[in-house]
């Protein structure tokens, strides 16, 4: 299995926004075409990156994530908004995988010192996984979902 990050492109847009979800993990994120098409009309669009997550060259998940704060340019932090595997494919190791991956790739920039993330205290499976990546718990936004941050 090799897995691999990519960016979203036309050739591999249908397969990002076909992707899919549990019925109960729905309330925990966005869609995928809503995720790209908000990120479009930002003011910080130029910091968002989009990556289909392949295994095989079959697009599994999808992450965007953006160099900044919200409503802020600041390129020193990073955020990650979305992290999503298909239904069909989670509990494969390919999240953790492909975690590690966008980590590395967000390092490599060279320009970011923090990442954090933002998840709702009753998504386990994000908790774990952000957990096992080194993120550490430091708050609460005001809508309730958990900030966890990792310093690179």
């Amino acid at each position: 299995m090799i897995v691999k990050l990519v960016e979203v492109v036309r050739e591999n847009f249908n397969d990002v926004i076909d992707l899919e979800l549990n019925e109960e993990q729905k309330k925990y994120i966005e869609s995928n075409v809503y995720t790209i098409a908000e990120s479009t009309v930002s003011q910080y669009f130029h910091l968002t990156h989009h990556r289909a997550i392949c295994v095989d060259e079959k697009v599994v998940g999808f992450v965007q994530y953006q160099y900044g704060e919200i409503g802020e340019s600041d390129e020193n932090e990073c955020t990650i908004w979305r992290f999503m595997i298909d239904r069909r494919h989670q509990n494969a190791g390919i999240g953790k995988i492909a975690m590690g991956l966008l980590l590395k790739e967000i390092k490599e920039h060279e320009r970011c010192k923090l990442v954090d993330v933002y998840y709702d205290p009753q998504n386990e499976p994000a908790k774990k996984l952000y957990a096992y990546h080194g993120f550490k718990e430091n708050g609460v936004r005001e809508n309730g979902n958990v900030i966890a941050e990792i310093k690179l």
